[in-house]
């Protein structure tokens, strides 16, 4: 059995999550492969190291440099914050390691072209943008490609979370700039982008606005101290697909009591509709009053089955990483799946537009 080692490059949240998908994974799945937590890069070395060798992690450092130098490890995946990507990838790319990279790539659209042209192709990277490995989206893909509604004529998406409507919440860097480069927009909608181009097709055109509401938070928990905030809370986009198709695209992290992932495609024989918080198949209507069946594709074989999920938002990290890992196997069945470092550019140019059309 292949045993895949990884650095991984911070210890925030989402780095968490990769973690327990790993090894989870063959707990749940039998695999040819075995993942191997072995490093761990944390800038907060002394607060992190006991929690990180509890994990299995067999080396804790600060120094990704370092730790490529030393190790014998075949994926770095980076959980940093979005400015500090380029800087863990060029490390990893003069050492020829492959990557798992967390969306967006960078925080702005010129880093993160430095860093699709510094990571090269020679590799297999892999982007987390998970959608794709959401079980409603693999049979919204399906339907769609089966013509079950007919020809598409409309799509509309609606990605609505609430935790930064409390103006008292203190800033994190994701509310930087400089740091995440942009807010909602950056955030989710680069989600909702590579969800249109993957299972709809490539767009040709993006208008949108963005909107800063809470524009003052306090410096730390209860401070009098406030910072004023650049970064998004909702994000509109009209979208042109190269086929025609238009549609919208909705972003927000202020959307209170409102918290979905809505998809609607209209097609000229009915429809599909799920929000992606809840729904693992989507509900189809048809003119002709018939609602037949969406078949599964061969590719929900890379999620945990209804006994064993772990929740939407693990399931398709999950999904993710077993596809990514078996794409280093060598073993390529699901072509055009995965999400490349190249298709989260693309997703991030279109973010890039609307920013500056909104005077970011």
């Amino acid at each position: 059995m292949k045993t895949v080692r990884f650095a991984f490059v911070g210890l925030g949240n989402i780095a968490k999550t990769h973690i327990v998908a790993l090894k989870a994974m063959p707990v749940i799945k039998k695999l040819p492969f075995q993942p191997v937590l072995d490093t761990l890069v944390t800038r907060n070395l002394s607060a992190n190291e006991n929690q990180a060798r509890a994990m299995g992690f067999a080396h804790v450092t600060d120094s990704l440099s370092e730790a490529l130098k030393d190790r014998e490890l075949e994926v770095v995946d980076i959980c940093t914050p979005n400015a500090m990507h380029l800087e863990a990838v060029r490390h990893a790319a003069a050492a020829d390691k492959i990557l798992y990279c967390e969306k967006p790539l960078t925080d702005t659209y010129e880093n993160s072209a430095e860093l699709v042209r510094t990571a090269g192709d020679r590799h297999p990277h892999q982007v987390a943008l998970v959608y794709r490995y959401h079980p409603a989206v693999m049979r919204l893909k399906e339907a769609v490609r089966l013509g079950l509604i007919g020809d598409v004529l409309q799509i509309k998406l609606s990605y609505r979370r609430s935790g930064y409507l409390d103006a008292k919440r203190p800033v994190s860097w994701r509310l930087k700039d400089d740091l995440s480069g942009g807010g909602a927009i950056s955030d989710l909608g680069v989600h909702v982008l590579d969800l249109i181009r993957h299972v709809f097709g490539e767009i040709s055109r993006v208008e949108g606005t963005t909107n800063v509401f809470v524009k003052e938070r306090p410096v730390t928990q209860g401070s009098a101290e406030k910072v004023h905030i650049r970064v998004d809370d909702w994000a509109l986009m009209n979208v042109t697909l190269e086929s025609g198709v238009k549609g919208t695209a909705e972003v927000s992290r202020i959307a209170w009591g409102s918290e979905a992932f809505d998809v609607e495609v209209f097609g000229t024989e009915g429809s599909l509709i799920c929000n992606l918080e809840k729904d693992t198949v989507p509900r189809i209507k048809r003119l002709d009053g018939s609602a037949p069946v969406i078949p599964g594709p061969s590719s929900l074989e890379l999620i945990p089955d209804e006994k064993s999920t772990m929740g939407f938002a693990m399931d398709a990290h999950f999904g993710g990483l077993n596809h990514f890992l078996h794409r280093i196997a060598g073993e390529e069945r699901w072509i055009g799946l995965a999400p490349t470092l190249g298709d989260c550019l693309i997703a991030e140019k279109w973010i890039d537009r609307v920013l500056k059309q909104s005077g970011r």
